[in-house]
């Protein structure tokens, strides 16, 4: 039917009832087709949403917005590299597929010192391959027996997920899910998947967020103000740890202000959206004094690095997430 449906667009025919009734019943048909995805990958634990490719420009324009917002720095290290164009491998792309799957926080253990130290990473670390991999599953099982081609989706997902109605909001500028809050992980996917009802809207704010100042309150940084929207990005913790070992942090940063691993979970702790997931975690293994000795030296070259590189993968981890802050929590 959506052959059809192209078709008759196509070739500009415009021949009265008898040719607009098999449009309307295809999109009817593709219509239920999409309200099925929803249920069905809901059913698997996923969220979906869909909206059209016509949209690109709009996320482009989206995140130009914040051009001058934030710093030109973080500007060029996250938000310059996406592609706001069709795939060349599927040109004839109707639909960007949003993905939303539970994601728990991660437990390590790290031998030092003769002592255990457990360290939290935040739920947006770990397992991308495997949510990936998982939500092509997922999807190509709700939609069968249709089948569909989809190609992962270079696109700011936050911005994505907000304007398709996926997420919304905190004050903290992190995506909420109602059924995750904040522990979930994105993905998005082109696919020439019919849009037959684009779910394109305007992006929205968790209710409560301006009676709360929980966040407020407990960030390390004063990166979340009562100000503005739009978080300080260069005071943001999660932020200022993802940098490189060769730069140094800021002195106003206090060392107690450190919690995880990478990133910084205090202001997801406190945020009422999240009481119910603050106990989901996934332990992810033990590391041994010497791995943990391997890692704090930096040296990434040599049969004993491989090989804990790969344990690290193994754990789900990308072993590129282990910045210096791991010396500042050890002391």
């Amino acid at each position: 039917m959506g052959r059809m449906t192209t078709g008759i667009i196509r070739d500009g025919v415009d021949g009265g009832p008898a040719l607009r009734a098999p449009v309307r019943k295809a999109e009817r048909v593709e219509r239920m087709m999409r309200l099925t995805l929803q249920q069905k990958m809901e059913r698997t634990g996923f969220e979906v949403r869909t909206v059209s490719v016509e949209h690109l420009e709009d996320i482009e324009r989206d995140v130009e917005a914040l051009r001058g917002e934030v710093d030109a720095t973080l500007w060029e290290e996250s938000l310059s590299h996406f592609r706001y164009e069709l795939p060349r491998e599927l040109p004839d792309a109707k639909s960007i597929i949003v993905v939303a799957r539970p994601q728990p926080s991660l437990m390590v253990t790290l031998r030092h010192g003769g002592k255990s130290w457990g360290f939290i990473i935040p739920p947006s670390y770990a397992d991308a391959a495997k949510v990936d991999k998982d939500s092509l599953e997922a999807l190509d099982k709700a939609l069968s027996p249709a089948s569909y081609r989809y190609v992962k989706a270079q696109l700011p997902l936050k911005t994505l997920a907000a304007r398709s109605g996926l997420v919304k909001y905190g004050k903290n500028n992190i995506g909420y899910i109602p059924r995750f809050g904040s522990f979930n992980r994105l993905t998005a996917f082109f696919s020439d998947m019919p849009c037959a009802e684009d779910q394109w809207q305007d992006r929205e704010g968790l209710p409560g967020c301006d009676d709360c100042h929980a966040c407020v309150r407990t960030c390390p940084t004063g990166a979340i103000t009562e100000d503005r929207f739009l978080i300080r990005a260069d005071r943001c913790l999660t932020n200022l740890n993802e940098r490189d070992s060769s730069v140094p942090f800021p002195n106003w940063v206090d060392p107690q202000a450190h919690n995880a691993l990478i990133g910084c979970m205090r202001c997801q702790r406190v945020c009422p959206y999240n009481r119910m997931a603050l106990d989901f975690t996934s332990a992810r293994g033990e590391l041994s004094e010497e791995e943990t000795a391997l890692l704090l030296s930096g040296q990434r070259e040599g049969e004993a690095a491989a090989a804990l590189n790969e344990k690290l993968k193994g754990m789900g981890l990308d072993p590129a997430i282990f910045p210096r802050n791991l010396e500042v929590l050890l002391r």
